[in-house]
């Protein structure tokens, strides 16, 4: 191969064009006009000697040449781009914005407090905060560099992902203040008996916590209602005589209020990691290392 083919500019577009598999919207993203990009994308193709993207149907795919080439571009491009980047940044001075994907339920518990510390240290940043439910086209997403971190729980990710934890969370049961039937200590039997509030079945990571452990234990609790977010899920059970399974965190915020109550369910259901994900792209970019301290270090104080 002569490297001497190969520019900086078409390994970044390159990278782009084999995670979105669009060559007009890459183009318009990189600045490039689509007769240009693809000019670039054929002269790569002739270097590797191999098409890289094939059309299947309405749909580019890549060839087994083409995913090789973007696992090991993942992995060496930001490498090279942070050779020349900024080795220095000014959360004063910054004017970044930061592109978020966050679960409701760590919005709710993280949010407040990193709103606040942005404002005192980096006055001038923006984030785009997009709230969304844990489904794997969301990763998708973040794999195409729509979000430049995913929080939530994130019980699998792509191997070449980096990933932390910041924070452990247990589940608790709430219900009305006045609820009659919450009398400690509460029994299995009164428990699954009770009108449950859930989240909705497509979202695949926290009904599985709950109802695959009572599953286990041949269990099946009485759900009565769906929900799509937990921010819904305080309000009915203060009005209603229903009862829901909240992250601990979350229902103390809400206890606080002086509308629920905690009570300690009959079992002890897993605890759950919260972490942020990020894509190795802008693992060295020094404003997003920046960011993800921040959100780590005020983690482990408490919420």
């Amino acid at each position: 191969m002569n490297i001497r083919k190969v520019d900086l500019g078409s390994l970044v577009a390159l990278d782009r064009l084999l995670a979105e598999r669009s060559l007009s919207r890459v183009a318009r993203d990189v600045g490039l006009s689509q007769p240009a990009m693809s000019h670039m994308l054929a002269r790569i193709r002739r270097i590797f000697n191999d098409p890289l993207l094939v059309r299947d149907g309405s749909a580019m795919v890549l060839t087994a040449e083409g995913v090789e080439l973007k696992a090991r571009l993942e992995v060496a491009l930001p490498e090279l781009l942070a050779l020349f980047s900024p080795t220095r940044f000014v959360p004063m001075e910054s004017r970044t914005t930061f592109k978020l994907a966050i679960t409701d339920h760590a919005g709710q518990v993280l949010l407040p407090r990193l709103l606040g510390e942005l404002r005192e240290q980096a006055p001038h940043v923006q984030i785009s905060i997009s709230v969304i439910p844990n489904r794997q086209t969301d990763l998708e997403e973040l794999d195409r560099g729509q979000f430049d971190l995913r929080v939530g729980w994130l019980r699998s990710l792509p191997p070449h992902w980096h990933r932390r934890k910041l924070m452990t969370d247990s589940i608790v049961l709430i219900g009305a203040i006045d609820h009659p039937d919450l009398v400690e200590p509460l029994t299995i039997e009164r428990f699954v008996a009770l009108d449950h509030v859930a989240l909705q079945s497509d979202r695949p990571i926290y009904p599985n916590l709950i109802d695959s452990y009572l599953s286990s234990k041949q269990l099946h609790r009485n759900v009565v209602a769906h929900v799509s977010h937990f921010s819904l899920v305080p309000s009915i059970i203060a009005s209603t005589r229903m009862v829901a399974m909240l992250p601990r965190r979350l229902a103390e915020e809400q206890a606080r209020l002086g509308q629920i109550q905690i009570v300690k369910p009959p079992l002890e259901f897993p605890d759950n990691d919260l972490s942020m994900a990020w894509h190795p792209r802008i693992h060295v970019a020094v404003e997003y290392v920046w960011l993800r301290k921040l959100i780590a270090t005020f983690c482990k104080a408490p919420l």
